[in-house]
């Protein structure tokens, strides 16, 4: 999926054999969950998270909101990196760059998430998100994202 394969890159390596568990129960917690999202792949190195319209994500003109694209984007490249992280870490957004390809209309986004480069304290990644519209998926965005590594932080409400 990557757009910066090289030949050089090393393998990827599960450190948590149960990330798919961590990452749903982590989900259960996330905003993207409560706005209809869904995870519908996990595997090493990958995740794929679906967002459908509704009036919880559009914006004024009708489309997904840049916000909510933003949002499933950091979502499917945040749990790609839980599936290199050891089972006492976690991971949470350093810096990310999107860039909209083209106005998000349609029934739902898909948003992919793949590893770049696992490194000792920061994770690079990247997302492209795709909106389905009467079947056909068209690429509406690209995200690069560093992720910091973390130790476990308790799930659930910001207080």
């Amino acid at each position: 999926m990557t757009a910066f394969a090289t030949i050089a890159r090393k393998p990827l390596v599960a450190l948590d054999p149960d990330f798919e568990a961590k990452i749903r129960a982590s989900f259960e917690h996330q905003g993207l969950k409560r706005l209809g999202g869904e995870l519908k792949e996990i595997s090493l190195g990958h995740v794929e998270a679906h967002l459908p319209y509704s009036d919880l994500v559009r914006q004024q003109h009708g489309l997904f909101h840049g916000g909510m694209v933003a949002m499933a984007a950091d979502s499917a490249s945040g749990y790609a990196t839980y599936t290199v992280l050891a089972p006492d870490e976690e991971c949470v957004s350093a810096e990310f760059k999107i860039n909209f390809l083209q106005p998000a209309r349609g029934e739902k986004i898909i948003a992919r998430g793949g590893i770049i480069k696992v490194g000792r304290t920061l994770v690079i990644t990247e997302a492209t998100v795709s909106v389905l519209r009467d079947g056909q998926e068209i690429e509406c965005a690209l995200m690069l994202h560093t992720l910091a590594r973390i130790k476990h932080m308790k799930s659930g409400k910001n207080t």
